[in-house]
């Protein structure tokens, strides 16, 4: 089917992308990401894109490959992004490759592979992907989380903890991954793993959200779609207008019902059909419109998810025999999920320090964006999927987290040397103190001036 695919969109001819200013037809071009990777970029503006994601290729191949794509000046000219009306190209790209500090981001990383490559008798590409431990590790989440469904749907009180964490990890420390083409070097198993357990998103969503939208243009206002959800009940960014609903946000209870409704209700539910009806997520990333097959697909996907996330309770008389029972089941695992979600997401770029820091070099805005928390603790790492580690995942995202803690002596050393911020948290505690700090912050009224 994948392959299908593949052939399909070769077969198009049109897959247009703007990367540094000019225009490429990457239809025909046999991207070892597969089709999935290559179309995230299509109709864009995908310069931020292709710079995170290619640091193991020879910059001068890389432009070379590029060139036997490039488009005519004059169709050239025929071609708009539905970025533009956004604030355009916010970065200076200009002299990027001189630049010391992103040169040596790029040494850092090419290097660690380089050896770690020769080292395991391996390609760089598949050094950078899951060890076999980490493929242990994922699978005996995923072994855990299914083994505990009989106990959880024959109505164990104590599984509707254990079953949502051991979700939890299972999507953490897989998922994540996949979804940023870094579990494996085969791009059919990142394409295809993901929707063996959609519980944070529907995967086309996400890339929007996610990959398209918050990796390439993070905490930036009207493009960063992460600073603009639920924006009736909460205010994280000053480009958001205050509303009186803001002003009790830094409360516990405020954030404890967000936190437990963001996931189920708010990613997967309200963001989803806002996206599918205007064609743009959070009306900041824009989204192309699917064929008629893909919608029904995509329909078919959220209701087999409503379902088996919260009506299956209603349906199971014989093991759920009240309605209170069954609204238990179906709302309390959801909230746990989901706030297992926000806690190891909200903490690592919405701070004082991380929420409104802005650079026009790439490399340096994704790491003064970003807050790690709790380096070398086992417990932050396995539980946040290496999202404790978000600095050096912003930086690389294509590269699997596991090799993250590795990594991340160097990125910081080279922080130093060039007196760029490095925002690290102790541990879970510091860095939700930071977070709920930011977030009453920016629920006071603004003052005019």
């Amino acid at each position: 089917m994948l392959n299908r695919l593949y052939a399909r969109l070769k077969k198009n001819e049109k897959l247009f992308t703007r990367i540094h200013g000019k225009w490429y037809n990457l239809a025909k071009f046999e991207h070892p990401g597969g089709p999935v990777a290559l179309g995230l970029s299509k109709g864009r503006d995908g310069t931020a894109l292709f710079e995170s994601h290619h640091y193991f290729v020879p910059r001068a191949q890389l432009l070379q490959i590029l060139a036997k794509y490039e488009v005519s000046p004059d169709e050239s000219k025929t071609l708009t992004t539905p970025d533009d009306k956004y604030d355009g190209q916010p970065y200076d790209w200009s002299g990027i490759e001189k630049d010391g500090f992103s040169s040596e981001i790029r040494t850092l990383v090419v290097d660690y592979f380089t050896a770690l490559a020769k080292k395991n008798g391996t390609s760089v590409l598949e050094a950078t992907k899951s060890t076999p431990k980490k493929w242990l590790i994922v699978c005996t989440f995923l072994t855990l989380f299914v083994a505990s469904l009989p106990s959880f749907v024959h109505g164990n009180p104590a599984f509707l903890v254990i079953t949502p964490v051991l979700a939890w990890l299972s999507i953490c420390n897989y998922w994540h991954d996949a979804m940023h083409f870094a579990l494996s070097s085969d791009w059919r198993i990142n394409a295809l793993s993901p929707y063996l357990l959609p519980l944070l998103s529907s995967p086309s969503m996400w890339y929007h959200q996610h990959v398209i939208g918050h990796h390439a243009y993070t905490n930036m206002a009207f493009k960063d779609p992460d600073l603009v959800h639920a924006v009736p009940l909460v205010r994280e960014h000053e480009s958001i207008r205050w509303r009186p609903a803001h002003a009790i946000q830094g409360r516990l209870a405020s954030i404890l019902f967000v936190w437990s409704v963001a996931s189920g209700i708010g990613l997967n539910l309200l963001n989803d059909i806002g996206a599918t009806v205007k064609m743009t997520y959070n009306n900041v990333v824009p989204c192309e419109r699917p064929s008629a097959l893909g919608l029904v697909a995509h329909l078919g996907g959220r209701v087999l998810y409503i379902y088996v996330s919260f009506a299956w309770p209603f349906f199971a008389t014989e093991l759920f025999p009240t309605w209170p029972k069954a609204i238990v089941w179906a709302m309390v695992p959801n909230a746990i999920f989901s706030i297992c979600f926000m806690l190891n997401t909200q903490i690592n770029h919405l701070t004082g320090e991380c929420a409104h820091a802005r650079d026009s070099n790439f490399f340096k805005h994704q790491m003064i964006t970003a807050q790690n928390f709790g380096n070398g603790n086992w417990f932050c790492f396995y539980f946040s999927g290496g999202l404790n580690y978000q600095i050096e995942h912003h930086l690389f995202p294509s590269v699997n987290h596991t090799h993250l803690p590795k990594l991340s002596a160097g990125v910081k050393r080279i922080c130093e040397k060039y007196d760029v911020p490095y925002n690290h948290a102790s541990g879970y505690k510091e860095a939700i103190v930071q977070h709920f700090a930011h977030t009453e912050e920016m629920g006071r009224k603004p003052v005019k001036r």
